[in-house]
């Protein structure tokens, strides 16, 4: 194979791996659809169907344009061509990304917090009061508490003046 049918290939690559750099951030943007799930499973699936894919690319890429035969360089070249998207433009593309998913969050828990406000204050409410209804009764028991204390010392003390009377 010529060089410059090589060099033609590697670039290719580098095209496939800025390719894979929009795939990646596609996958990143569904994790950012579901933060409620926690960050491992969608990571995990995401990672997972992410390499499968970009093997399957190089795969086919490797087929058809280099006749079959799977180079290193073109692994190189896909990973250069990733790297060089997600530094430059990648940043741009995820930073739209979420600005758009903040905006619809605000939009979205701004309207759930508004439908929920009064329910929240009638809550607030119920707990208010029997909070109130807590702390007199807490404040009844210390003070029964602290009685019963100088009752049981006294009683205590009288008991043991009586053995000690009886002895």
């Amino acid at each position: 194979m010529p060089v410059c049918r090589q060099t033609e290939l590697f670039l290719l690559s580098v095209l496939l791996g800025g390719g894979l750099g929009v795939l990646w951030d596609v996958f990143r943007a569904i994790r950012a659809i579901f933060p409620l799930m926690g960050k491992t499973v969608p990571t995990a699936i995401c990672d997972g169907l992410y390499l499968v894919l970009c093997g399957m690319g190089i795969y086919i890429f490797s087929l058809i344009s280099g006749d079959g035969q799977v180079r290193g360089y073109y692994w190189l070249g896909a990973f250069l061509g990733a790297v060089i998207y997600i530094l430059t433009a990648g940043t741009v593309v995820i930073g739209i990304i979420r600005r758009i998913f903040g905006t619809v969050y605000r939009i979205v828990g701004g309207a759930l917090r508004k439908a929920a406000k009064p329910f929240s204050q009638m809550f607030q409410k119920i707990d208010t009061k029997k909070g109130y209804k807590f702390v007199t009764n807490a404040k009844k028991m210390f003070h029964k508490c602290k009685y019963y204390q100088k009752d049981l010392k006294s009683k205590g003390q009288m008991v043991y003046n009586k053995t000690a009377k009886m002895k």
